[in-house]
């Protein structure tokens, strides 16, 4: 499928237990077939086939193993970590929400208590009303008395006189 000049081979040769990979150039040139149908193949399959797929020696699928066992105890490190972090704010904010609601029913019934107080003074204050009404009617009433009166002790007094 690769033009000629990237075209490679891979041979595996076990050599004392280990695998070596060589890629050489290969030196002889594909079939015509394979230049013309050069971008249908990549057209047509989303993924590599697998006679293009390389091996990888056994020591790099070791260290990548080992890798990949290092990052996956470090991303369940960082977890246990979020967790313990989650669990503490958890914590800290249930206090938070119970002193909250504390504070909150706590300021509820001082409402409540402060309804009833001011209830209770416009009660005192329309009785004061009424009762000041009641006595500026009188007070009125007995001006108007004391007036006569005086009208009346004005009148006597001059005619004494005479």
């Amino acid at each position: 499928m690769w033009p000629p000049e990237l075209e490679t081979t891979s041979t595996a040769n076990e050599i004392g237990g280990s695998y070596e990979i060589n890629t050489v150039p290969s030196m002889i040139p594909p079939p015509i077939e394979q230049h013309m149908s050069f971008l249908s193949g990549w057209l047509d399959s989303p993924t590599t086939p697998d006679f293009k797929l390389k091996r990888k020696a056994p020591d790099d699928v070791k260290r990548d193993q080992e890798r990949k066992k290092l990052v996956d105890k470090a991303y369940r490190q960082r977890c246990k970590v979020k967790k313990i972090k989650n669990e503490e704010n958890l914590c800290a904010l249930t206090e938070e929400n119970n002193r909250l609601d504390r504070e909150n029913k706590h300021l509820k019934n001082e409402e409540v208590r402060l309804k009833e107080v001011v209830q209770t003074q416009n009660e005192n204050m329309k009785q004061l009303q009424g009762h000041f009404c009641q006595l500026k009617s009188q007070l009125n009433k007995q001006n108007t008395v004391v007036e006569v009166l005086s009208k009346q002790l004005v009148l006597k007094a001059f005619f004494f006189r005479w």
